[in-house]
């Protein structure tokens, strides 16, 4: 039986508002996940994480997480300077992308309208074979969270590289070449076919 295990790690810059809104979100979620009653929510907080549903303040926040009954991040927050602050989390068992990068959407709106923030991640296993191994990126935007796998980057790159110079079944490069000596376009052939098919409407 194999022992697997996630690693990942963000650093960023934000105010110190928004870090404040992390460690509140954090502390909150800690609390649930122990069974303990958590403190009172901040305007903020509710502002960041709106309640799902009336009576329970706490079910927006736990709405990020894959499992809203195990409320966990999986990693270590630290928090240094006064404002900016700059932001820390990182773990090497079980880092949760998803909810660490829903945290980081909801409570840096401010940050991330100037710059998005992004950060890598790794699994693997203590008896690693070529399924068990990987890892991924995220891209946090204001209005947005991208996610790709290595997995995928790597199969991109092994896709043999197309013939720029291969004939479009509709837009051949004869054709192209004949508008060229006559002074009609001065487009490279792939952007020739793009305006051709946009012309057309964006047919084949």
């Amino acid at each position: 039986m194999a022992d697997h295990h996630v690693q990942g790690s963000v650093a960023f810059i934000c105010t110190a508002k928004e870090a404040a809104l992390i460690e509140e979100a954090w502390q909150h979620a800690a609390d649930l996940d122990d069974e303990l009653a958590p403190g009172n929510p901040s305007a903020e907080f509710l502002a960041a994480f709106p309640p799902v549903e009336l009576g329970n303040p706490f079910n927006g926040l736990l709405a990020i997480f894959d499992d809203p009954r195990f409320p966990q991040f999986s990693a270590e927050l630290r928090v240094t300077g006064a404002d900016p602050c700059r932001v820390s989390i990182y773990g090497d068992s079980d880092f949760k992308p998803d909810a660490i990068a829903a945290l980081i959407q909801r409570c840096c709106r401010q940050t991330l309208g100037e710059a998005p923030i992004g950060f890598t991640w790794s699994y693997g296993s203590s008896r690693p074979r070529p399924e068990d191994t990987g890892g991924g990126w995220c891209a946090i935007f204001a209005d947005r969270i991208e996610f790709s796998e290595t997995a995928e980057g790597l199969s991109k790159a092994l896709q043999p590289a197309a013939d720029p110079w291969s004939d479009h079944p509709f837009h051949p490069v004869s054709d192209w070449r004949t508008e060229v000596a006559n002074d009609a376009t001065c487009l490279g052939y792939l952007d020739w076919i793009a305006v051709r098919q946009s012309s057309a409407g964006a047919a084949p």
